[in-house]
């Protein structure tokens, strides 16, 4: 019976043996048979391995083309490496070799020195290509916090005749910036621009910043200074009424993203990178909407009705504080286009600064997302062109109390007339809270009288 189940068991196996690769098929093995990867246990002794057999031979036959050697700006030190086929090798023998690679610091000399300790690499893809095989090689130096220079060098193991060996090496030398100090100027490069924008803030909207420090000092508390409040979102996005600008914050968040996203991928990789046509499109969408949404907008009441109510001192004419909710409403309500707009445009700025900073030149975000924060700018900037409902009963209202006081002022002694006036002033009050806030002076309505005017 055990002869029987051990009969069926062979024959189970034997597809799956078929299909099996040899051990050593896919990887390069150290001399002493050694095949193990970055990170895992043996990985220090196989480097080691790999510089003594480097050393015994000596002589690099593969040719590295080093002035297409550049670094990407993978957060782990990733080397794009271009190796050329060796001649005498057969195209076929060719595609199917296995690479290893080991760095070590180049102050050790082209070959590693005994005492050079060198970093086991990860090199990918690993299935070379007649003529040049592009390679990406990564390993993970120690941190210096400034660029350091290494050798690297690539082993090839050519199998022909069929064996696991290594057969040749090249080795290039490169500058591996530091990872902390290339995301430090990321974060400055944004940081400096912030402040740049805050100062400017600062001196276009000093006159608001002092009436809000006064009011400080008037109630008691001790104000904040002039320069800290500039640094608020709000203050920098306000339109020329004095409310946040959702656009404008949108084209804030965006400018910053890419700015800092664009720093680190500079100082990472030593040069300039190409932008994506998804980059491209997240800012022409928000600029092209802050730029259509501020020729749409326009002022909430009728010329009228302004200087009415800034003549009786219901409006005070000096410009609102902008406020954090200003982002998300308008009118006294929620504007729910205005929350699909936000959402998804902070969705795109977080994808840009963790999948952009590996490869800002090829960054792509789901073409529906891209449309979706489009229809969302359209219907952000057609509300705006549209009359809105709570501007349209603002304006209503005013018109009402107006015609209420003219009446009354033709005939003082018609008292439904008064009592007309007096019901429209009341209903103005909750319109004129909800649209003006701060700049509404409740306590001049209440007193408001016709024909009165406010004091000089």
């Amino acid at each position: 019976m055990r002869i029987l189940l051990a009969c069926l068991l062979t024959l189970l196996a034997l597809p799956a043996a078929a299909q099996r690769a040899a051990p050593w098929e896919g990887i390069c093995q150290s001399p002493l048979g050694l095949a193990v990867g970055p990170g895992q246990e043996g990985a220090g002794r196989a480097a080691g391995l790999w510089a003594g057999w480097m050393r015994s031979r000596g002589i690099g036959t593969l040719r590295i083309e080093r002035d297409l050697t550049q670094q990407t700006s993978n957060a782990r030190a990733t080397l794009k490496i271009n190796l050329r086929q060796p001649e005498g090798v057969d195209e076929k023998d060719w595609r199917a070799t296995f690479f290893a690679a080991i760095a070590y610091p180049a102050s050790s000399g082209l070959l590693p020195a005994a005492d050079a300790s060198p970093i086991l690499a990860m090199v990918h893809p690993p299935t070379p290509e007649a003529g040049i095989t592009p390679l990406r090689v990564e390993f993970t130096p120690p941190e210096t916090w400034w660029r350091s220079t290494w050798q690297v060098a690539v082993i090839a193991c050519i199998p022909n005749p069929p064996s696991p060996d290594p057969t040749a090496f090249g080795i290039t030398e490169v500058a591996v910036s530091s990872y902390y100090l290339s995301v430090g100027v990321g974060f400055g490069a944004a940081a400096l621009l912030y402040l740049v924008i805050a100062f400017t803030a600062l001196r276009v909207h000093g006159q608001q910043l002092d009436i809000e420090a006064a009011k400080q000092r008037d109630s008691g508390r001790r104000p904040t200074p002039a320069f800290w409040r500039a640094l608020n979102p709000v203050v920098i996005c306000q339109d020329a009424f004095g409310a946040a600008s959702l656009s404008r914050f949108q084209v804030l968040l965006f400018t910053l993203t890419v700015v800092g996203v664009y720093a680190y991928v500079f100082a990472r990789t030593g040069y300039l990178s190409g932008l994506s046509n998804t980059v491209l499109l997240l800012l022409g969408i928000t600029l092209a909407g802050s730029t259509l949404a501020s020729l749409a907008e326009g002022p909430a009441l009728a010329t009228a009705n302004r200087v009415w109510l800034t003549a009786t001192g219901i409006l005070e004419t000096r410009q609102r504080t902008p406020r954090w909710e200003d982002l998300l409403g308008a009118e006294g309500e929620v504007d729910v286009t205005r929350v699909q707009a936000l959402a998804f445009s902070v969705f795109a700025a977080v994808a840009l600064v963790v999948n952009g900073a590996t490869d800002l030149e090829n960054f792509a975000i789901p073409d529906q997302l891209n449309t979706l924060i489009g229809i969302s700018q359209a219907v952000y900037v057609a509300g705006k062109a549209l009359p809105r409902e709570a501007a349209k009963r603002l304006n209503d209202e005013v018109r009402a109390l107006r015609d209420a006081e003219q009446a009354v002022l033709r005939n003082p002694a018609d008292e439904p007339a008064r009592l007309d006036f007096e019901r429209q002033r009341a209903a103005l009050h909750g319109v004129l809270t909800d649209v003006f806030g701060e700049r509404f002076r409740a306590d001049r309505l209440r007193v408001l009288q016709p024909g009165t005017l406010a004091p000089a």
